[in-house]
């Protein structure tokens, strides 16, 4: 004979919920739905008032964001990539290589077009707080309101160690650092049940793959191994099955590109990345190293970059390889204990932040040792990952402070903040307002906005050390200068150009500045050699096109430009 509570359950397995599902269907209380907007904010408007301020200052594009910008460009031409960013895995092969994907392009290819002064700034700032708003809801899926503070509480450590990545959050690394954190965050929600999230994870850690090397085998490991444990629940059809139809077509739809590209290049860009594997590698020992790094008190990502290569290294390998074996077996201990006790939420969290430990410090080792360049982009890689494994210690400790009995008995207020409303008997219960809830929410939601606040000084004190680094503001200017130049002297037709600063770092921000000034207003121009290599199409040379040679001075304006021709690239 059936009772009330198996008719119950049968209504929702015939609704294709599942039982992590179910249990946070009670409805939030004011105060939780209060303190999951403040998460949102505290989490997304740092990027979107950073980009607006830097629009106020005069930003243009140059380096990487103008790249960016001409490839986000061709995306609605007939020279549309097939590929990422350039990557200095190159250094090792005889043909130049690129991260495996164009999402990023894609995803920038509107706002270029709408905006092409300042779209890749503001679009690439956009689509971070999307990330942003994914780790939220995906959190909140799993811990209610707790898990939503989590996240903002992230965010704000991110704004405050990592400046840049709001600063250049269109760079390839920054904007895929973002998408790794809502793959990682997407990933915990479907290991604990949440089998709907799963066409999400896959276009987010498809995003974050395809964006930079680095990012790529632990984001793919987790879109695939994320829903295995729940396999058989869908396989006994106790789970609704449109998740993975879905997710299969959200993933041919990221790789489609990509895959055919390297069946159809000659070499295909896999192969020339494989090429590299088999050579002289950094070691497993470094990687080791690195991964301890992450994590020992303080992480080698907690005071910002190293002043010179020589300290990056140094940090680096200031720890023994046994301190990464015992970091990657702690949390293995903590992911089959949690499971055992049949905590699913800290389990998997574990279990998430072992793979991505353990790959990231697999891919480190892997790296070959002609590339050395790749060693600069270390300490934005090892932000999340140093950041997930003090997660799932912090939550540790709290799970087992309970277990020993100070928290398992909460009384009064905080046992009702702590304890989302759920329905009873069938029924759903109406939240009511908790003056206790509403204090903890407030205190905690007033912490976190405190935290942004100094996190977007922070990020100025970041814009005008990268406005010095770019060679001032002048230089901003001179991409307009160069390009005027340019078309002064070749008024119509395709044109080769060269641009000089003050040094070659600057010289390059100034050349791939000027190309997108000239290529956005309908010129077709191109660089020399290699550099014309970086951004392939529409940027190509035409033997004997007429070649421009400008020098910039420091305050933007043009010292000499000189016209001349070229029999070949």
């Amino acid at each position: 004979m059936k009772t009330a509570a198996d008719h119950t359950g049968a209504i929702a397995t015939r609704g294709g919920r599942n039982p992590a599902e179910q249990a946070s269907r009670g409805d939030p209380s004011p105060a939780e739905q209060v303190t999951r907007v403040v998460c949102h904010a505290v989490a997304e408007v740092p990027f979107l008032l950073v980009a607006l301020v830097q629009i106020v200052q005069g930003w243009r594009p140059s380096g990487d964001e103008a790249i960016i910008s001409i490839r986000s460009w061709a995306v609605f031409t007939s020279h549309s990539p097939l590929l990422g960013e350039f990557t200095t895995v190159s250094g090792c092969t005889r043909h130049v290589a690129f991260d495996p994907g164009p999402l990023l392009f894609w995803m920038l290819a509107l706002p270029v077009r709408m905006d092409p002064a300042h779209g890749v700034l503001w679009g690439a700032a956009v689509w971070c707080a999307v990330a942003m708003a994914v780790c939220v809801e995906a959190a909140w899926a799993v811990r209610r309101a707790t898990g939503a503070i989590a996240v903002a509480g992230f965010a704000v450590v991110l704004a405050a160690t990592q400046p840049d990545v709001l600063v250049n959050s269109d760079w390839n690394p920054h904007f895929g650092l973002v998408w790794f954190a809502a793959t990682c965050a997407v990933a915990w929600a479907v290991g604990t049940g949440h089998l709907r999230w799963w066409p999400v994870l896959v276009l987010t850690a498809s995003i974050a793959a395809q964006c930079h090397l680095t990012y790529t085998l632990p984001a793919v490991l987790l879109a695939v191994l994320a829903p295995l444990p729940h396999v058989r629940r869908w396989l006994g059809g106790t789970d609704g099955r449109g998740w993975l139809p879905s997710g299969l077509c959200a993933g041919a739809a990221c790789w489609g590109v990509p895959i055919v590209q390297q069946l159809t290049g000659r070499p295909g860009n896999v192969s020339v990345l494989l090429r590299c594997v088999g050579g002289h590698v950094m070691g497993g020992r470094f990687g080791l190293q690195t991964l301890a790094s992450a994590v020992v008190p303080p992480p080698l990502w907690f005071h910002g970059p190293p002043g010179s290569a020589h300290a990056l290294l140094k940090g680096l390998t200031a720890h023994s390889a046994g301190v990464g074996i015992a970091v990657l077996t702690a949390l293995a201990v903590v992911a089959v204990g949690a499971w055992t006790a049949r905590r699913k939420d800290l389990a998997v969290l574990a279990g998430v932040a072992l793979l991505v430990a353990g790959s990231t410090a697999w891919e480190i080792a892997l790296q070959p040792t002609s590339n050395a360049m790749a060693l600069l982009y270390v300490e934005t890689v090892l932000w999340p990952v140093g950041m997930m494994i003090w997660g799932v210690a912090a939550l540790a400790v709290v799970e087992v402070v309970a277990r020993w009995g100070v928290l398992s008995r909460p009384r009064g207020w905080l046992a009702r903040a702590s304890s989302p409303a759920r329905p009873e008997h069938g029924r759903r219960r109406i939240p009511r307002w908790r003056p206790g809830a509403a204090l903890l929410w407030s205190a905690a939601g007033a912490v976190l906005v405190g935290g942004t606040v100094n996190a977007v000084i922070l990020a100025g004190g970041a814009m005008n050390q990268a406005a010095r680094e770019d060679g001032g503001r002048g230089a901003f200017h001179g991409f307009s200068a160069a390009a005027a130049a340019a078309e002064r002297l070749v008024p119509r037709g395709p044109l080769g150009i060269s641009v000089f600063g003050r040094d070659a770092d600057t010289s390059l921000d100034l050349l791939y500045g000027t190309l997108w000034v000239l290529i956005s207003q309908g010129r077709q121009a191109t660089a020399a050699g290699f550099f014309a290599e970086m951004i392939r199409p529409p940027a190509y040379a035409v033997p004997g096109e007429p070649w421009v040679s400008v020098t910039v001075r420091s305050d933007g304006s043009v010292a000499s430009a000189v016209l001349s021709s070229r029999s070949s690239r």
